[in-house]
């Protein structure tokens, strides 16, 4: 092909590269509402785990509406993917020789198993523990004694007034208050009627306008610190981790590419392997937060798939020398 030619076909690339990111940003769109639940679903139950309310905070008026737009672009951004790495292929493609087109078109599919497997990576394995992690360690800082000392006394006007951690005078118990708990809304309450739902640690009332509700907590999971979070920060948060982990889980088929089309061979980049580890961890580093935990579990597995990718392509590289004799 010429330089034109290769012109022309990185311009088709692009086009039906932006249609297909067009096509799956629209159809995002109607199932963003779906989308937001179930990326919310490891926070609010880590949440609910470490006895916190599970909700999130939307600091501004706009900022929902502007969740579900972002929701739908980098959803569908993260959806069309592989077709963005089928279209990266079929420019890449043009320019090589026919039996390396044929290579090169078997990794389209593997692209996109790879991407996905890293996208489910994150949610099941990665959030999990990250979002427990840093929830959690809030719960290690306790409240501090609030008795007032002989200075804030004189600085606090109503310090005398101030109850203190430990109060004076016993209090009643309060009898004859008996309100039933359940896993599950009833199904036909009554005006006036109260119950507690466990499921999501709620005290709920029934009355004319409507269910009233207040969350529960336990009464040992008292810290001077808890954990809110703002739905646009959060969502931001595990959209760019998603498309982070998806691409990082392309390594193999870089590695098996490169080895195949002859621009590093599998031995020459075995060599290379401290390099490539070093590499590994500042990208890791790059693209997540900056905390050592989510680090280590995208570069572990992405030692671990870059040595997988070194054995397919060791076997590849036999296999092509064989069909060569």
């Amino acid at each position: 092909m010429t330089f034109g030619d290769h012109l022309e076909e990185l311009r088709r690339c692009l086009l039906r590269a932006l249609l297909g990111v067009a096509v799956a940003v629209v159809v995002a769109l109607f199932f963003a509402t779906d989308l937001l639940s179930f990326i919310l679903h490891p926070l609010l139950v880590v949440l609910r785990s470490n006895g916190q309310c599970p909700e999130v905070m939307a600091l501004s008026p706009p900022e929902t509406f502007l969740v579900y737009l972002k929701i739908g672009f980098l959803s569908g951004l993260i959806v069309a993917m592989p077709w963005l790495l089928y279209q990266m292929w079929a420019f890449v493609a043009a320019g090589l020789y026919q039996k390396e087109q044929k290579f090169a078109m078997m990794f389209v599919p593997l692209t996109a198993v790879l991407f996905a497997a890293g996208v489910a990576f994150l949610f099941w394995v990665v959030l999990p523990i990250v979002l427990n992690f840093f929830i959690g360690f809030s719960k290690h800082v306790s409240i501090p004694e609030l008795s007032p000392s002989w200075l804030q006394k004189v600085i606090l006007t109503d310090a005398d007034s101030a109850p203190t951690s430990q109060p004076t005078t016993t209090q009643p118990a309060i009898t004859g208050l008996n309100v039933p708990s359940s896993s599950y809304d009833p199904p036909d309450p009554k005006p006036g009627m109260v119950w507690i739902n466990t499921t999501v640690r709620q005290l709920r009332m029934m009355t004319d306008q409507g269910v009233l509700m207040t969350p529960l907590k336990p009464a040992d999971s008292t810290t001077a610190v808890t954990s809110h979070f703002s739905l646009q920060f959060y969502i931001s948060f595990v959209l760019s981790l998603a498309l982070a982990f998806g691409l990082a889980f392309e390594l193999p088929v870089v590695v098996v590419f490169l080895s195949l089309v002859g621009i590093v061979s599998a031995a020459e980049m075995a060599k290379l392997r401290r390099y490539v580890i070093f590499g590994i961890v500042a990208a890791a580093a790059v693209l997540t937060p900056p905390d050592v935990i989510s680090q280590i579990l995208l570069a572990v597995p992405m030692m671990l798939l870059f040595e997988g990718g070194l054995l397919a392509a060791r076997v590849l590289e036999i296999r092509k020398k064989k069909e060569t004799n």
